[in-house]
């Protein structure tokens, strides 16, 4: 038993021995030769909510403008927008139709088919109305404008047409009548009853009574009232004088009414209700069924514009 314990006890103070080296190693740092590296600093999370934004990257200067004052370099035209390139390409095609249409035919129409026809009458032009510009009607209108010390430009202006009208009209109208005595024969049917159809004084219709009229003072005119708003000239309310013709839509589209102008807004015609009567322009009923009016006599003279 003593032998044990003496045992136990060398082992024990063997195992202390031992142990102490290792815990004082333990207890000193260990110094590395080599050079100490920092930490690393760990970024921080970016949060989903607050994107990270890019910083941008400063514009390169170009070489020639790097040695330059910041004042005295210029920035950089900016483009044009879309909607302004369109507009300026509309306005050169407009300005290039325009030019084309000067040089090309110009488009049908009947003021151009009746300054064809008047061109004909004075002996102009031998060409077929057509109503369409042509080399040969834009000649001969020269050659009118010429003579009548109009602008010789070979067009059909308002100056132009008012006086081809008038020259072939009073070629064509009817001359020597004046106005007054169309008016003063007129008044002499006052209450010849209204017949349809009729042309005599025992009963008139209007283009009737009209033609009657003007045959009583050995002044031709044709039978309807659609046939004789084709004749003359065009004329105003205002430029209207004693013996001019004027025309209202009534029982028909058109001229379908006709009669004598008599002066001061007053005018003689054959009504379907009352006969042969003095009308008025401002009455209600013909001043919404007017629709022109037109000069046959030469002798009431040129209208001017």
């Amino acid at each position: 038993m003593k032998m044990k314990k003496k045992l136990a006890s060398v082992l024990t103070v063997i195992m202390l021995a031992c142990s102490l080296p290792w815990q004082a190693q333990a207890a000193v740092p260990i110094v590395s030769n080599k050079p100490h590296k920092a930490p690393v600093a760990t970024p921080p999370a970016v949060s989903e909510a607050q994107p990270v934004r890019a910083v941008p990257e400063p514009v390169a200067v170009k070489a020639d403008t790097a040695d330059k004052p910041a004042a005295e370099v210029k920035a950089p035209k900016q483009a044009k927008p879309e909607k302004k390139a369109k507009k300026t390409a509309k306005k050169k095609s407009k300005k290039t139709k325009e030019k084309q249409s000067k040089v090309q035919v110009q488009q049908s129409n009947w003021r151009l088919k009746v300054a064809q026809q008047k061109l004909q009458v004075l002996g102009f032009s031998d060409e077929r109305p057509s109503g369409r510009m042509t080399e040969a009607t834009s000649t001969a209108l020269k050659s009118f404008q010429k003579q009548h010390k109009l602008k010789a430009d070979g067009e059909l202006n308002d100056a132009t047409y008012h006086k081809l009208t008038w020259e072939a009209f009073a070629k064509e109208g009817i001359p020597k009548v004046k106005g007054k005595e169309i008016v003063s024969r007129a008044a002499k049917y006052k209450g010849v009853p209204y017949v349809f159809g009729g042309t005599t004084t025992k009963g008139f219709d209007c283009s009737g009574y009209v033609q009657y009229v003007f045959k009583d003072c050995k002044a031709k005119l044709p039978r309807l009232a659609d046939e004789q708003a084709l004749q003359g000239i065009f004329v105003t309310q205002k430029q209207l004088r004693p013996g001019d013709l004027v025309f209202f839509t009534t029982y028909a589209a058109g001229a379908s009414h006709v009669g004598i102008y008599a002066g001061d807004g007053q005018f003689w015609s054959a009504s379907s209700s009352k006969g042969v009567m003095l009308s008025s322009l401002k009455d209600d009923y013909w001043k919404q069924r007017y629709y022109g009016a037109r000069r046959v006599l030469i002798t009431n003279g040129e209208v001017y514009k």
